[in-house]
């Protein structure tokens, strides 16, 4: 059997953090540091919302406030 030589607990100690806790927190911390090294270094690749423009430097189309023909559709 494991013999456990820390002191009891008292009613004025703080609950101490469960494992599970503690677990979740270093992998959430090396999956946040994989991301930044990753973006950082280049290797996740070109991702972004420049990805998306078409790089031609045409002006975005407007979704709105064009009167009715004057695109030249009947």
């Amino acid at each position: 059997m494991r013999e456990d030589h820390r002191e009891p607990r008292t009613e004025t100690d703080p609950p101490r953090m469960p494992r599970w806790v503690k677990v979740s927190a270093i992998v959430v911390g090396v999956l946040i540091l994989l991301f930044v090294l990753l973006q950082v270094t280049g290797l996740a690749g070109d991702h972004g919302p420049g990805r998306h423009l078409s790089g031609a430097g045409l002006p975005a189309l407007s979704t709105g406030g064009a009167p009715p023909g004057a695109l030249g559709f009947r």
